[in-house]
């Protein structure tokens, strides 16, 4: 979706925003949900199903596989 609204192909615009960010286009979304997920469950009582939710995570076991991936700890640790 990104490459087409920039009117690129999917290779030209992976190229590019790589060059540009330092960083993969999947990772830097990755990046940009975790940093989300951390604020939401440090800043509110957001229960982590729904964190997983509006992260953008259509299952809460994903989201907490992705979590203890990027923190190196599971959203419930992570809270406590």
């Amino acid at each position: 979706n990104l490459a087409t609204q920039a009117c690129l192909s999917t290779t030209q615009f992976k190229h590019l925003f790589k060059i540009s960010m330092g960083v993969s286009c999947q990772k830097y979304i990755t990046q940009l949900k975790m940093e989300k997920a951390k604020t939401l469950l440090t800043h509110t009582d957001t229960p982590i199903g729904i964190v997983a939710e509006l992260c953008g995570y259509l299952s809460p076991s994903a989201f907490c596989r992705k979590f203890k991936q990027y923190f190196g700890e599971t959203p419930k640790a992570f809270v406590k």
